[in-house]
């Protein structure tokens, strides 16, 4: 195979990346490794982010050096969320669910979106969509970006948020298969595992995921056992999930993203490479992988498995494609184009308000 050809599938096998970056500006070492691997998407976490300025710098290089149909994106529903600290603080999603009204709910995902789009950010790795019982403990991880636990009423909320952000730009990411109170949580580096059986899933925790097959521009599976539906793999490398599920039963068309790969609960099962090249295989359009000597150990996995025939270049043109339309319905803005944050007076009115009325809803719950 000569030089260019194994280049170009490099080139291709990068677009199936999403990784992270050092620091709070982009090096011109780091710069090159993006372009020359072919990378469209990068993830922001907290350590890239100081201020407005430094944060409008990064992604204005970013953009420059991912290209036009840059994916630039942001986790603030982790546990050390990435969320810029001078922007207005929305309403959690546990505040806007007790007070229950869904075009609040909307104005709250809009002015979320408006915020981060004015910073160059047009992928929002948020909401999560699993279901909190009122009996889970308020301070479980994740507690406070459930939507609640009554999936009709969880679902209208999170679907509204939803669609109040991809309004303004920002593509949303409807997190899969997050595990909830009723998972069994296993030693830290562990699998948590949720034993229940399908039809429970089918009527109760699936019913968010369902929904938002219709209207959310991506879904991020997560590294969750459903023995229901498969007893070996997590949902992140699982073909019964990713493929017969989510895009043969649920029939959904947008983008597929791995958790993140270089995670201590993958990486005591599999090399970082190896564990890439199986989530792409098993259905994902993106893996996660943040770290760059992961990301060069997947980069080198998925180029190989392209140049010996193991990732046919068929389905990546078909993965390519869902992440090209994602880029063209939610562009990054050009560097000439970003502009000041022109709403945000108006918007932190909208959310102060949206808070003192959640607040009141909690106040009256028993």
């Amino acid at each position: 195979m000569s030089a260019a050809i194994e280049n170009d599938l490099r080139l291709l096998a990068g677009q199936l990346l999403m990784t992270g970056i050092a620091g709070t500006e982009l090096d011109a070492a780091t710069a090159q490794w993006l372009q020359r691997s072919g990378i469209r998407a990068v993830c922001l976490r907290a350590e890239n982010i100081a201020d407005k300025a430094q944060l409008l710098r990064l992604t204005a290089a970013l953009q420059r050096v991912l290209g036009a149909q840059a994916l630039i994106a942001i986790d603030t529903a982790t546990a050390t969320p990435a969320y810029p600290a001078w922007l207005p603080v929305p309403p959690t999603a546990a505040a806007l669910c007790a007070e229950g009204d869904a075009g609040l709910a909307y104005g709250t995902g809009a002015c979320v979106a408006r915020a981060l789009r004015s910073l160059g950010v047009n992928w929002h790795l948020a909401p999560l969509l699993n279901l909190a019982p009122a009996s889970a403990a308020p301070a479980a991880p994740g507690a406070e970006h459930a939507f609640g636990g009554d999936p009709t009423h969880a679902t209208a909320m999170a679907m509204a948020w939803m669609a109040g952000s991809q309004s303004e730009g920002v593509a949303c990411c409807a997190r899969l298969y997050m595990p909830s109170s009723a998972a069994l949580s296993l030693p830290q580096a562990s699998l948590p595992t949720v034993a229940k059986s399908r039809s429970q899933l089918e009527e109760y925790d699936f019913v968010p995921f369902r929904q938002a097959t219709a209207q959310a521009a991506s879904m991020m599976s997560a590294h969750v056992l459903y023995p229901a539906l498969d007893a070996a793999l997590p949902a992140s490398l699982s073909p019964r999930v990713l493929q017969d599920l989510v895009r043969g039963q649920w029939h959904y068309d947008g983008v597929i993203i791995s958790d993140g790969l270089d995670t201590a609960c993958v990486r005591e099962r599999h090399m970082t490479g190896e564990i890439a090249l199986r989530s792409v295989t098993a259905g994902s359009d993106m893996a996660m992988v943040l770290e760059r000597p992961a990301a060069v150990a997947a980069l080198d996995a998925l180029a190989g498995a392209l140049a010996a025939g193991r990732l046919p270049l068929q389905a990546v043109g078909a993965r390519l494609a869902r992440l090209a339309t994602q880029a063209r319905r939610y562009p990054a803005k050009a560097e000439s184009n970003v502009q000041h944050y022109v709403q945000e007076a108006a918007d932190r009115i909208i959310l102060a308000e949206g808070w003192r009325r959640c607040k009141a809803a909690l106040a009256r719950q028993p």
